[in-house]
């Protein structure tokens, strides 16, 4: 793959949705399979798959036919379209319920929203639109907090905030977009069900 390839996934028959980096260009994309089927994939040769990809507008879902196997996991295909986006603004927002800790009080606080441009956060008494805050994000338990510096640009009912990030280090923000690329690809698979 000559140009950067980005996270993404594949939805392959009979074998549904499996992580891959994917490289796209003009009618034409090469997906390298993250996960390596235990079946042969020379039976998907000539089938149409469906290609999901986080991008800065949103999720980026492109119909694809597949034109050739190299090495068992590299998928040679052949675009149809242009592709749709299913939110368009400059990141796209799922709900969370992510712990989030404001840092200079350690107050516990809960994101009801997030993007890779701010989060909403629950349980904020006393910030007004204005305020900076430093915020230590929990995106899992297993991985270390992302250290933000944002702004309160809105106050909602109650206790909600709208913070939009300032400060944030591009693979941290990089972390945030994959998240919410990974929960719009869960809720698009809740929603497709029967």
């Amino acid at each position: 793959m000559t140009q950067r390839a980005q996270r993404g996934s594949i939805e392959l028959p009979g074998f549904g949705g499996i992580p891959a980096l994917v490289e796209l260009t003009a009618g034409q994309a090469t997906a390298m399979l993250l996960v390596r089927p235990l079946a042969t994939l020379a039976d998907v040769v000539g089938t149409h798959v469906g290609i999901d990809v986080a991008t800065h507008r949103g999720l980026l879902h492109v119909d694809a036919r597949v034109a050739g196997v190299r090495d068992g996991e590299l998928l040679d295909l052949e675009v149809a379209g242009e592709g749709e986006v299913t939110q368009r603004r400059n990141y796209a927002r799922v709900d969370a319920g992510l712990e989030v800790t404001v840092a200079a009080s350690s107050v516990p606080t809960v994101a009801v929203n997030i993007s890779g441009s701010g989060v909403v956060l629950s349980h904020l008494e006393g910030l007004a639109s204005g305020d900076v805050v430093e915020l230590l994000l929990q995106l899992a338990p297993a991985e270390p907090p992302i250290a933000i510096s944002g702004r309160v640009t809105r106050e909602g009912d109650g206790a909600l905030r709208a913070v939009h990030f300032e400060h944030v280090a591009p693979a941290d923000r990089e972390r945030i977009v994959q998240y919410v690329f990974a929960r719009q690809r869960l809720e698009a698979q809740r929603t497709r069900r029967p």
